[in-house]
């Protein structure tokens, strides 16, 4: 499967790689994560989508796994009541 390929040479680089895509842009990005979700130790690597070309894609390592089936967390809530920022700023 060449998409896991790519993902190990990511894996096993110091940084990640950047990637042209070929086609169909949002196939190829599926088939990408549907491998990435195989293998547990692929979880430090992030697929984005490259801010200089539209056609190129970056798979990265980061610092840490990200956190699978975590729900995320509620935001804090305070003891007085909500304002908009409309009414805060005096735009109409």
């Amino acid at each position: 499967m060449k998409e896991a390929e790519l993902l190990y040479e990511a894996f096993h680089s110091e940084y990640g790689i950047e990637v042209e895509i070929l086609g169909n842009f949002q196939v190829s990005l599926q088939r990408l994560y549907t491998a990435k979700r195989k293998d547990p130790d692929l979880d430090i690597l992030q697929i984005s989508r490259s801010p200089t070309s539209p056609t190129h894609i970056w798979i990265v390592k980061t610092d840490k796994p990200q956190p699978q089936g975590e729900s995320l967390k509620q935001n804090p809530t305070g003891d007085g009541p909500l304002f908009s920022l409309a009414d805060l700023l005096g735009d109409d």
